[in-house]
């Protein structure tokens, strides 16, 4: 048994063996982001250190705040669960990525999924895309070739063949992320395809917040996504560990015509969707495990009254805060997460922080930054949480990109490109993914 105290961390300031294992005991912990940001930067190991470019300046340093010395109690007998990775969702920005030249490509899946000189990431969320009816939303689909968010699907008619040449772009970055390391595959859906909904748009439903599979489609559409699991293991040699039928369906965010793929539904629609699925998954004879709902908080608390929620095997969270609060409004993190964390314990499933980002942050890039790596501590912390998984790692907006690299190449472009290149961002997020590894097991701390 060990007791470290917060004082004696700042101090330190290298990445010593205490620290490291402070690090991970504390489950990321109740530090302040500064020090554990000069802590990671300042360290060696066996991963690289940012560059002194990219290290918080000494003005910057001069405003941290400590509170004192709080003493921590390290015991192997306060074991947490198991912890499963880091990730990122590749919709909608593998869908742009991928169709970069082999140099480009290249670099910017190094930096994201190698493990020493790249963040390491090795959880990757596959969007099963809907795909379009070009009748239909056209602000969506302008150039569903070109446009990010136009996600194609694999079964472009309802009487029509699947087409496994669909989606090019996003499946050229799952194999390049599973080459460089990536091992937890989990495959997601924003929409059915279009011809199953009720408005023939992949946005949503005529009024938002109207449910829009139809449901005469209930079970074709558990048929879809599983058969697209099973493709992708006998065609692509990838078996997805888990398959999430769901994106905020209980928060009635879509509708038709919008920006990007989103479908609500009622808690006993989406009940039968997870027992069809559940059956279809056993009848192809799939490993996979089906997880959800992929709600924010409030609505991830109304779980236990959807129907069949005993068949998902895990829980998905979405972590994002500051529409609801800033940080030093009187709403804690403890109230909205600390509800999920008790939700999970009653029904016996793990948690993962499936999508998170700095969405509507304004603020400095180290302001966002520091934000973000506060909501890593907290939310993985307080809910428990056995993963983390960023909803961009590359994005057009330098808030939620890990690189550096403009986005206004079109995909056939072939001319001369700027090089990708690590930003602070990356650097900070890299301080939590070289230092908890997937198969770790946090100690809990007692304060």
């Amino acid at each position: 048994m060990t007791t470290i105290t917060r004082s004696s961390l700042v101090r330190g300031a290298t990445l010593n063996a205490a620290l490291r294992t402070a690090l991970l005991v504390l489950g990321f912990l109740e530090i302040t982001a500064h020090a554990t940001i000069v802590a990671a930067a300042r360290g060696g190991g066996s991963r690289r250190a940012p560059p002194p470019d990219l290290l918080p300046s000494l003005e910057q340093l001069s405003t941290c705040k400590f509170k004192g010395t709080i003493n921590v109690t390290v015991s192997p007998e306060f074991v947490g669960t198991t912890w499963r990775g880091w990730g990122t969702s590749l919709a909608w920005f593998a869908n742009y990525v991928g169709g970069l030249p082999k140099q480009e490509l290249s670099t910017i899946l190094d930096l994201l999924f190698e493990p020493i000189n790249g963040l390491g990431l090795n959880i990757v969320r596959y969007n099963i895309g809907g795909g379009h009816h070009k009748k239909q939303s056209p602000q969506f689909y302008k150039n569903s070739e070109s446009d990010w968010r136009g996600m194609p699907g694999f079964k472009p008619t309802e009487d029509g063949p699947y087409d496994w040449s669909a989606d090019e772009r996003q499946r050229n970055v799952l194999l390049g992320a599973k080459e460089r390391g990536a091992n937890v595959f989990e495959a997601f859906s924003n929409s059915p395809p279009w011809w199953m909904t009720v408005s023939g748009d992949v946005a949503g439903a005529a009024w938002k917040g109207d449910t829009n599979l139809l449901p005469e489609y209930e079970g074709a559409f558990a048929d879809y996504l599983t058969t697209v699991v099973a493709e992708f293991a006998t065609r692509w040699g990838v078996t997805f560990d888990s398959l999430e039928p769901f994106n905020e369906a209980l928060e009635r965010f879509w509708h038709a015509g919008t920006d990007h793929e989103g479908c609500t539904f009622n808690p006993p629609e989406m009940g039968r969707v997870i027992k069809y699925t559940s059956d279809a998954l056993l009848a192809k004879g799939l490993v996979t495990k089906l997880v959800g709902v992929d709600s924010w908080d409030g609505t991830t608390a109304q779980l236990p009254q959807v129907p069949n929620h005993e068949l998902l095997t895990r829980i998905n969270v979405h972590a994002y805060v500051n529409r609801y609060f800033s940080e030093g409004a009187a709403v804690s993190y403890e109230r909205r997460f600390g509800t999920i964390r008790d939700t999970a314990k009653l029904l016996g499933r793990e948690v993962w922080v499936s999508e998170a980002g700095p969405l509507s942050k304004s603020g400095s890039f180290w302001d966002v930054s520091l934000f973000m790596a506060r909501n890593v501590i907290e939310t993985v912390n307080i809910m428990e949480a056995s993963a983390y998984v960023i909803w961009q790692a590359y994005d057009l907006g330098a808030h939620w990109s890990f690189v550096d690299f403009p986005p206004n190449y079109p995909p056939d472009y072939r001319g001369k490109m700027e090089t990708p290149k690590a930003n602070k961002r990356f650097w900070i997020f890299k301080h939590f993914t070289m230092l908890a590894e997937p198969g770790s097991k946090p100690l809990k701390p007692r304060w």
